[in-house]
């Protein structure tokens, strides 16, 4: 017979760990931010955030990309732009696009696949 370690309703975690956790968060966010905005050196309009951007940027711009996406949203809302459009022009938006990422894929798997017969497209070359 399997024993219950914890009653109903009762995960184990302290009771106010979550908002400990999340006041921590959140005063980590104000510090970083703080810092962020702190100028390079008294009397600065130029901030320590920006510079340190300007640095990664001019020394290492793969990692500048890596961090640019890091902190970019994983998905893209649109309700400014689909607020707007009615079901049929959101279902057309939504097609073209499957359509436009098909073409997309299709493209980039010719550019891949080795030309079998020695004779290229010519037309697809020249752009």
């Amino acid at each position: 017979m399997a024993r219950k370690l914890f009653a109903p309703g009762h995960g184990g975690r302290p009771k106010g760990a979550r908002d400990t956790r999340t006041r921590l968060t959140a005063q980590i966010f104000e510090d970083l931010l703080a810092h962020w905005n702190e100028p390079v050196e008294s009397g600065s309009t130029l901030r320590k955030g920006p510079a340190a951007l300007e640095v990664c940027y001019t020394e290492s711009p793969g990692e500048y990309l890596r961090l640019t996406a890091s902190v970019l949203p994983k998905e893209f809302t649109f309700e400014a732009i689909t607020s707007e459009l009615n079901v049929e022009q959101i279902d057309e938006l939504i097609m073209a696009l499957r359509q436009r990422l098909i073409e997309q894929r299709e493209a980039a798997a010719r550019l891949a696949l080795p030309d079998v017969d020695g004779v290229g497209d010519e037309s697809e070359s020249r752009h």
